[in-house]
């Protein structure tokens, strides 16, 4: 059997229904204080195929909070993609999308993590920071009928790294091998977004 990989994440952040701009909606729910909160289980079932597919995918299950709602609400068979093709240029995603029933209707939170090289120092917002659209239906091509903005603080990014589990590993030498194989793709992924910028920068500065 295939060795895998599975950790947890848990994403918080403002958000408000009606919007369908993520920063908007993160700016009327922080003057309301209203927030909507990710918990999610990333799950790779083989790692090989994890690193050999472009897309890089994985599934989620979790729980979300919405505003309004006094409980968790339990999500299973989302989607992950770890550093995708965007289409765009420079650009590779993150997506963490989710489907889930509320009050007898379905709705699907669609986010995205925008991983590129932009002045400044980014890497650190760019990895941490969720856009996310609250679909009505089954998935991301329903109406967007709310919006915000989810962060990954640094007690979350600890969290995350403890709760990283090998599954499936017939010894720890193949654990240890598919935990090295993730870590160097991620390392890998952020070397080719963000070090190409500073030495394109550096030759549109040199003399003519």
């Amino acid at each position: 059997m295939a060795a895998g990989l599975s950790f947890r994440e848990k994403m918080s952040g403002y958000f408000a229904m009606g919007y369908t701009d993520p920063y908007e909606g993160a700016r009327v729910g922080r003057r309301t204080d209203w927030k909507l909160t990710l918990r999610a289980t990333v799950t790779v079932s083989d790692i090989g195929k994890f690193t050999a597919d472009p897309l890089h995918p994985g599934t989620l299950r979790g729980e979300i909070e919405l505003p309004g709602v006094g409980r968790r609400i339990p999500f299973h068979d989302g989607v992950f993609r770890l550093f995708a093709p965007s289409g765009t240029p420079g650009l590779t995603l993150l997506v963490y999308e989710a489907p889930f029933s509320y009050d007898g209707r379905r709705y699907y939170l669609a986010g995205r993590k925008n991983v590129r090289d932009d002045l400044g120092l980014d890497l650190w917002p760019d990895t941490t920071t969720l856009e996310v659209r609250l679909h009505r239906g089954p998935d991301a091509e329903g109406e967007v009928v709310g919006a915000g903005v989810l962060r990954l603080g640094v007690g979350d990014l600890a969290a995350l790294l403890v709760s990283m589990r090998a599954g499936d590993a017939a010894t720890p030498v193949e654990a240890a091998r598919g935990y090295a194989r993730f870590g160097l793709l991620f390392a890998r992924s952020l070397r080719d977004s963000y070090l190409r910028r500073p030495r394109a920068f550096m030759r549109a500065r040199q003399p003519r």
